[in-house]
């Protein structure tokens, strides 16, 4: 649980608008990544972002949980999966399995390290590819990362651990 996320939450309730500014820094790129490999649209994905803070913002006096990071993705992850059935009824073939999903395609990497990067990422299967992406270029957590892929903590830190050993080989070599 986010002590500092439920803070700014309180705020919220209590009346303080620009506690929304920060509960948004805290929680748009959890958002982000987990609806993208469901719509695999950047500006879908960002739509969704925006629908769910309304929907969030519509519930606030109603929500009384504790957690609130699972309640904002749970709301996200519903939008997304909403989406994404209205867009399968016009485009057949659709594929919402996340495991398949390669995070590196979405990412802006700087054009120094670029080939080094994508030469050390190609060892790499895309699970651990995308977790070492979200923790080490979008700085997310292995428990933010958990909730996002919906994987246990343990298969992350442990997915990640293989991640840097398989890079360091390749690199080494």
């Amino acid at each position: 649980m986010d002590l500092v996320l439920e803070g700014y939450i309180k705020k919220l309730k209590n009346g303080d608008s620009q506690a929304f500014d920060l509960v948004y820094e805290r929680t748009y790129r959890k958002i982000y990544f987990l609806v993208l490999p469901i719509l695999k649209d950047r500006t879908l994905a960002e739509d969704i972002m925006q629908d769910t803070y309304l929907k969030f913002l519509e519930k606030l006096y109603d929500y009384k949980a504790k957690n609130s990071l699972a309640y904002i993705l749970t709301i996200a992850r519903n939008l997304a999966i909403n989406e994404y059935n209205k867009r399968k009824r016009i485009v057949k073939n659709i594929d919402l399995d996340a495991s398949t999903f390669a995070y590196d395609a979405y990412l802006e990497l700087s054009a120094e390290n670029e080939e080094l990067i994508r030469s050390a990422l190609s060892v790499l299967s895309v699970v651990e590819k995308n977790i070492f992406l979200l923790h080490n270029v979008e700085n997310l957590t292995h428990r933010e990362i958990a909730l996002i892929l919906e994987k246990p903590l343990g298969t992350v830190t442990w997915t990640y651990q293989q991640a840097v050993q398989k890079m360091r080989k390749a690199l080494k070599g």
